[in-house]
């Protein structure tokens, strides 16, 4: 509930006004890996780091840093325009043990990939946050049992995809963002929460070609504007889709659980989510998938 609350005041108080860097401002910060230092973690090479956020400390825009397989109990920020690799995902973990974000990637642009990312104790903790970031890059890792497994704020042309997240509360929070493609993920078992949260947003975000399963509620829209969600596969949530106090969104050729030679009715509401009367809703897949789509 207080999240909610404070989300409606972000909203109020950047309305009207850029939040978001824009492209033209950051462009000469994007990673360019292949012009820069490579910086190895674990393994057994001369002068390799034993903790992966030495190497970052240590590393400069452009640089690359790859870990090696094995577990690595820390928390990591990065903070410069580098790739941060794992060897392999199912075989490099990185496991946080406090009670903040497992992984911090902000004021910068980044690619990000093949890791697990899990928490060590049962306190509430963030896999993955992207905050303040542009054409970022976060791909082929796996994140389970989060409160929040990746989350993206205050970010511009981000791409989440190819990632597997299984018993987060949220699988993916994206607010206060603008033209984010989340794409290719896996989103399962989030019986108590969320699989897709889009939130505070006033561009185009694009939700497509997702596994969206077992989860409470699979995409839910609030406070947001020009989504698009298409071609995903929902399959088994308890509500597949919701909406609140949000407009302009297309509904396009995704699977609902099973086939649907009528469109698909996704309700929703405008008004008050938490006083009473919420004015009811509903929008529209005009054109739903006839079976589930093949999605790695």
């Amino acid at each position: 509930m207080k999240r909610k609350w404070l989300a409606v005041g972000i909203i109020l108080l950047f309305v009207g006004t850029c939040i978001i860097p824009t492209i033209a401002q950051n462009a000469e910060k994007l990673v360019s890996a292949s012009k820069g230092t490579w910086l190895y973690v674990g393994g057994g090479g001369p002068g390799n780091y034993t903790k992966i956020q030495d190497a970052i400390d240590n590393a400069s825009d452009g640089d690359t840093v790859f870990v090696y397989s094995g577990w690595y109990n820390e928390n990591v920020v990065i903070n410069k325009s580098i790739v941060v690799s794992g060897q392999d995902r199912d075989t490099t973990f990185i496991v946080g043990g406090n009670d903040s974000e497992i992984i911090r990637i902000t004021d910068c642009s980044v690619e990000f990939k093949r890791f697990t990312i899990q928490k060590y104790n049962k306190t509430n903790i963030i896999g993955i946050t992207i905050d303040n970031c542009w054409s970022s890059h976060i791909y082929e890792n796996y994140v389970k049992s989060c409160d929040i497994g990746i989350s993206v704020d205050f970010s511009e042309s981000v791409i989440v995809s190819n990632n597997t997240i299984l018993n987060c509360t949220l699988g993916i929070w994206d607010v206060v963002t603008r033209n984010v493609t989340i794409t290719g993920n896996r989103i399962e078992g989030n019986r108590k929460g969320i699989g897709i949260e889009v939130e505070l947003t006033m561009s185009k975000n694009y939700i497509k070609r997702n596994s969206i399963a077992n989860n409470s509620v699979g995409v839910y829209l609030f406070f947001a504007l020009f989504s698009v969600v298409r071609e995903n596969n929902f399959i088994g949530n308890q509500r597949q889709a919701s909406f609140f106090d949000s407009f302009f969104s297309v509904w396009h050729q995704n699977y609902w659980n099973q086939s649907h030679l009528s469109p698909k009715i996704i309700r929703g509401g405008v008004g008050s989510q938490w006083i009473p009367p919420m004015i009811p809703l509903i929008n529209f897949d005009w054109h739903p998938a006839q079976e589930p789509y093949d999605i790695h």
